[in-house]
């Protein structure tokens, strides 16, 4: 039984952790998409919003797998 509260919490966790990192995601794509914002940084600002995004999506990733592995 402990297990099973253990594996809530956990998901529960994991899926607000899922969804805090689409709203990163998704904010960095309005910036990205933003004509004014690329054409006022610099190409390495841009670079970095990419870099970040990137990273986002690849820890979002893991943790869908965390969740599929935990639901069974």
């Amino acid at each position: 039984m402990t297990d099973l509260m253990e594996n809530t919490d956990e998901l529960t966790r994991l899926a607000a952790e899922v969804e805090r990192l689409e709203d990163e995601i998704h904010r960095i794509d309005n910036k990205l998409n933003n004509d004014g914002f690329i054409s006022r940084v610099p190409a390495a600002m841009i670079e970095k919003e990419q870099k970040k995004k990137a990273s986002f999506e690849r820890d979002q990733a893991k943790l869908k797998e965390k969740i599929a592995a935990i639901s069974g």
